[in-house]
């Protein structure tokens, strides 16, 4: 047995004991054969969801819960074999998850587009505090120069009755009623 292959087993045997120190050597002496594989193999259009690291914990994450497993590598090379292959098969079982479900799939991904009027509505869902002050003040000056009903008109309907339950609290037609909100929708946008 070479120098290399008798570290390598007092390694494993610590490791086996539940040294965390030497966990953490196999980590560092092992973990960038894993990373190259995983930078190889990852797909392009799963990059942007994960990095290569996230790989390399998931394969140490599998790795450390079967310690016992560890005992059967006599070699280094047997090791860095069997972690090349978990790494594969985390990368492989992502991309099935990722590439051809329904769920997580990137490929149903769309970039929205800036400057768009969807996309503002989609941004700023409410109104800022501002904004409403400034929209009570223009609505108080429209309905400054109107009569009384139309006043109660616009109240009800902020209130948020139909055009319907104004014309019958009022004693008017609901077309009434929304002829005032329409007029005032015009000289708004006037």
């Amino acid at each position: 047995m070479s120098d290399s292959n008798s570290e390598f087993r007092k390694v494993v045997e610590r490791v086996c004991a539940g040294s965390d120190e030497a966990a953490w050597e196999l980590i560092e002496t092992y973990g960038p054969h894993i990373q190259r594989v995983v930078r190889r193999k990852l797909n392009q259009r799963m990059r942007s969801k994960f990095d290569s690291l996230d790989f390399v914990q998931m394969v140490w994450a599998s790795f450390f819960t079967e310690r016992e497993k560890l005992a059967s590598f006599t070699e280094p090379t047997d090791l860095i074999k069997y972690l090349a292959t978990m790494a594969q098969n985390k990368l492989l079982q992502e991309s099935r998850r990722r590439l051809q479900g329904q769920k997580h799939n990137v490929g149903r991904e769309c970039a929205m587009i800036v400057g768009t009027e969807a996309e503002s509505a989609y941004v700023r869902k409410s109104n800022t505090p501002s904004q409403i002050v400034m929209a009570k003040d223009r609505l108080e000056a429209m309905l400054h120069e109107r009569s009384d009903r139309d006043r109660q008109v616009v109240e009800l309907r902020m209130q948020g009755l139909t055009f319907v339950e104004i014309g019958k609290e009022l004693g008017i037609h609901e077309r009434t009623a929304r002829e005032v909100i329409d007029k005032l929708a015009l000289n708004e946008t006037a």
